[in-house]
């Protein structure tokens, strides 16, 4: 694919700020940070760890299982005994005691083959644990991508709003020196300072969403709230995308659309487990015993015994109220509907990425359009404020005209902002959001 760049930096607002006390954080610092100290990535990156420590023989059933038991028992009892020689034996406080131990071995060798598909969905778990911390990690750049430049943007229309201001602020010079002079009536000063005023309330206002765009920044790196930084001043748009190859690349590398297929891989595991239970099961077992009994009463007062035993367990459900088939049937429809939600899950990508290529094409020729609206305007301000100055024109011109370069330096870091939005959503889509 080709690629083009794109850099638009905002030299034509006409203000530049350098605030030598506040560190510079760059797009690339902020999403490094963002994957490293994240929560959501965090806990994303522990559930991976989970399932990798889940995924062993012995959960799947294929190691055999060893143990050792022991016991003492310890007795005192009083005895009174009459055996038929006529003999008599009574005893009190007989003392008895009762020793074992037993090492013990199970292994089922065969359990209609259910062993192998735990292990198979343990190991799909784990890459299902990986495509879920991409996507994690995915979106964690796409809030960060769209909280940075929500700051760009805002700043941007800041210093627009300082320049405003100052344009108003001459203008009420003007207003007030021919009001001075008697050319010109009170109610163009009145006009000219509630621009001011509304300039001024602008500025406020963009400054409280500045805060709380960066406090939603911090919270996403994981700093304090509070902490002050300055981003970059340009906007980087680097992709130019074809509709066509990411139709392509989509199907193959969307994450959304990867979970969902590993999703119905599992549920397939799930639906062999169920159908293991129709078949016969074989166990070898071990074991090594050792067993003595001493006793003051009674006719043996000393038995000890040891040695190993081996043996086989086979068994075969025949019936069982046609429990299993009910379960093997609950979850075929289970994996059919995580097909249907697969499908559902690409018609959603496939409208997302249609929306945003559109959205990235369309803004960005009102981008083009813009550049040149600005300066346009800016010159027609420029000429206005000179006429309306030598009382050529009036003052509703010079509002006129000062509006219409306001609604397009919105409209101009609107699109930009817009462009870069469309076009990490595409990136996204397709996977490429992390190299």
């Amino acid at each position: 694919m080709k690629m083009k760049k794109y850099n638009y930096t905002f030299l034509f607002f006409g203000l530049s700020f350098v605030v030598l006390s506040q560190s510079v954080l760059t797009i690339d610092d902020a999403i490094k940070i963002g994957l490293e100290k994240n929560y959501a990535v965090l806990i994303s990156k522990n559930e991976k760890e989970i399932a990798k420590a889940q995924n062993n023989f012995g959960n799947a059933g294929m190691s055999p299982v060893v143990s050792l038991n022991a016991n003492v028992n310890l007795s005192t009892v009083n005895s009174y005994q009459e055996f038929n020689t006529g003999a008599v034996q009574d005893r009190n406080g007989a003392q008895s005691n009762n020793t074992g131990a037993s090492a013990n071995v199970t292994w089922m060798v065969f359990d209609g083959l259910k062993m192998f598909a735990i292990k198979k969905r343990l190991n799909q778990s784990v890459q299902l644990s990986e495509l879920e911390l991409k996507q994690q990690m995915e979106n964690t750049i796409y809030d960060i991508i769209s909280a940075y430049y929500s700051v760009v943007k805002i700043n941007e229309l800041i210093k627009a709003a300082k320049q405003n201001l100052v344009s108003y602020q001459e203008r009420k010079k003007i207003a007030q020196l021919k009001f001075d002079i008697g050319s010109d009536s009170k109610v163009d000063v009145l006009l000219s300072q509630l621009n001011e005023n509304k300039a001024k309330s602008t500025i406020l206002q963009l400054n409280l969403q500045l805060t709380q765009v960066k406090a939603s920044l911090n919270n996403l790196l994981n700093k304090s709230l509070d902490e002050d930084f300055i981003t970059t001043d340009s906007i980087v748009v680097n992709y130019n995308p074809n509709v066509e190859e990411l139709k392509k690349s989509v199907l193959k590398s969307n994450t959304s659309i990867l979970i969902s297929r590993q999703n119905e891989l599992i549920v397939s595991q799930t639906v062999k487990e169920a159908r293991s239970a129709n078949l016969p099961f074989v166990q070898l077992n071990a074991a090594y015993v050792y067993n003595r009994s001493q006793s003051q009463a009674g006719f043996v007062f000393l038995n000890q015994q040891s040695g190993f035993n081996t043996g086989i367990t086979a068994g075969w459900l025949l019936f069982n109220g046609n429990k299993n088939n009910k379960l093997i049937k609950e979850r075929n429809i289970i994996y059919l509907n995580q097909r249907y939600k697969s499908e559902l899950i690409q018609q959603q990508i496939d409208a997302q990425v249609f929306n945003s290529y559109k959205s990235f094409q369309l803004n960005k020729e009102i981008v083009d359009l813009e550049i040149q609206n600005l300066k346009d305007a800016k010159e027609v301000l420029t000429i206005s404020l000179e006429r309306y100055k030598i009382g050529k024109a009036n003052l509703l011109e010079t509002i006129e005209t000062q509006k219409n370069l306001e609604e397009a330096q919105t409209r101009f870091m609107e699109a930009l902002y817009s462009i870069k939005i469309a076009e990490t959503d595409l990136l996204r889509a397709n996977g490429s959001l992390i190299k």
